[in-house]
């Protein structure tokens, strides 16, 4: 395996400003490097907290147990009963699969960062991974990416739940499952490899009765040698851990959001867009009944709380009662769920792609409302695979695999066109139109001579004959692109893997497919590769 590293810009224009460091951080986040000495700094803020640690191992251990985790996960747990220990954490939603490659990638970074600062801070650092089960956008997570009859497709799991349930929730009948990873493995082709991924695969559905669990069993054996620990947002048996700080922002919630809007507008003075979409009546939690997941509104002509569609709606008091007695009715949305993750877990790091990089600056204000300090965040690793036989496509097309990223192969491509198929015969039928329409037009003269009501049928010959002539134009691109399917093949081979639907390969390839092709060890490898410097986007040769 080879690794080069090249300059990409990152999706938002805040994150690649944080990044490169372009960005004035201090305005953003609460540290503005973040370095071995920040590192060292967030220790020592740390130390100064308190955290339900006991409550939270125990919760964790009985989680960690329902899904088999292996010894150095649950002795990882255990850890976190000590008052030194700290957690570097990221998190995604619950994908089938475990969705795109970013979300390995979010992973592995964690799990480097936990280990390097573990060694350098010297005290224990858990690597954990926080699934966003309490989701409800389904259509975000319940299928993967293959490629079938030539195109690339949506392999979408046929669930049968229509409501907003939660992704921990949201059941998965063993039957169709299986049957549905057997579809998307077999896309992938048959290797050596294939019969032992569909088993593993098959034995992270034992006992995963929900999405998230089915997801958290993969990443568990996946990275059992980590010792990953994972926290399932949208499990209920954790919601009594939270219910002290679902109060406190039942309570602050107008802070909450004044502090949110007054920041994105500090934002956009200097130049970005903001991300999160936050009325001034926004409350910032859901209520769940366990079918329907409702974003909370503060009404302030009655001080009443209402979901969206307005037929429910409490008093404070009633939602202070409700957060106490039933907290599993609450659930965070992309506001307080960070502010939930700094309440519940002692953050030596938060790893965030670019989208959580530029909201995450909106919420400077909010950590400090409640005694609470934004920890470092730190770019996940963002990388592109590029097979040999990839590599070869790309040699004979005269490309680097950072020029398809820098969005060259299409240009490359029209140039090719030009070469093989539209210069020759654009230039020889151009010609033939001109030289048949002079030929035609004495003709018509000659025509409206003799009778004008022709003109009609005499306009209508001459747009057949030139349709004749584009139509046998078109004809021939066509016999001369199939003489090079070959060449043109492996422009669709080089963008399917590259850049599949114009979007960068992480965002929509499945980490099994590379699996299915190189082993297992796989992983292994992506685990070997050096940390982000820079904001420098890798390039995996394997």
């Amino acid at each position: 395996m080879e690794v080069r590293d090249i300059s990409l810009p990152a999706a938002t224009k805040l994150a690649a400003d944080y990044i490169t460091g372009a960005f004035p951080a201090e305005r953003g986040f609460a540290y503005a490097r973040v370095d071995d000495e920040a590192f060292r700094r967030r220790l020592s803020y740390l130390q100064e907290k308190t955290y339900a640690r006991r409550a939270l191992a125990d919760y964790l251990r009985a989680y960690h147990r329902r899904l088999a985790a292996g010894a150095k996960t649950m002795s990882n747990i255990e850890r976190l009963s000590d008052e030194r220990s700290v957690v570097v954490v990221g998190g995604q939603q619950a994908g089938l699969l475990t969705g795109p490659l970013y979300t390995i990638y979010k992973i592995i970074t964690i799990i480097r960062l936990a280990k390097e600062q573990e060694e350098k801070l010297g005290v224990p650092v858990v690597p954990l991974f926080w699934i966003a089960g309490e989701d409800h956008d389904i259509a975000e997570i319940n299928h993967v990416y293959v490629v079938e009859g030539g195109e690339v497709k949506k392999a979408v799991y046929p669930h049968k739940v229509n409501d907003r349930r939660m992704a921990a929730d949201l059941p998965l009948d063993r039957r169709l499952a299986e049957e549905w990873v057997e579809r998307v493995v077999k896309t992938y082709g048959e290797t050596d490899v294939t019969n032992e991924l569909l088993s593993f695969l098959f034995s992270c559905l034992d006992g995963a009765a929900t999405f998230v669990d089915f997801f958290a069993a993969i990443v568990l054996r996946l990275f059992a040698d980590e010792g990953l620990v994972v926290l399932n947002a949208g499990d209920a048996a954790v919601r009594p851990l939270e219910r002290r700080f679902f109060a406190e922002l039942v309570n602050r919630h107008r802070d909450v959001t004044s502090a949110v809007l007054a920041q994105q507008e500090a934002l956009r003075a200097l130049g970005y867009a903001p991300l999160i979409e936050i009325g001034p009546d926004a409350a910032n939690l859901f209520y769940y009944d366990g079918h329907e997941r409702s974003l909370l509104h503060y009404d302030e002509q009655t001080g009443r709380f209402r979901t969206k569609a307005g037929n429910v709606a409490w008093t404070k008091e009633e939602l202070l009662a409700l957060a106490e007695t039933k907290p599993a009715c609450f659930s965070n949305n992309v506001v307080t769920r960070p502010l939930m993750q700094e309440y519940l877990l002692p953050t030596l790091a938060f790893v965030a792609g670019p989208g959580e990089i530029a909201y995450w600056a909106e919420l400077k204000e909010t950590f400090p409302l409640f005694g609470m300090e934004m920890p470092p965040v730190v770019p996940r690793l963002q990388a592109t695979i590029v097979s040999r036989s990839l590599q070869t496509d790309l040699d004979d097309l005269g490309l680097e695999a950072a020029d398809v990223l820098r969005g060259q192969l299409d240009v490359v491509k029209q140039q090719w066109l030009k070469r093989t198929a539209e210069a020759p015969l654009s230039s020889a039928f151009a010609k033939a139109k001109a030289e048949v329409e002079a030929a035609h037009r004495p003709l018509r003269e000659l025509g409206m001579a003799i009778d004008c009501g022709l003109e009609g049928l005499m306009a209508k010959n001459a747009a057949i004959i030139q349709a004749q002539i584009e139509f046998l134009q078109q004809a021939l691109e066509r016999a001369l692109l199939r003489k090079h399917e070959t060449q043109w093949r492996k422009f669709w081979r080089v963008e399917t893997a590259l850049r599949p639907h114009g979007a960068p390969q992480e965002r929509i390839w499945n980490v099994f497919y590379y699996v299915n092709r190189y082993g297992f060890d796989f992983v292994e490898k992506l685990l070997s590769i050096p940390a982000p410097e820079n904001g420098m986007h890798k390039i995996v040769y394997i």
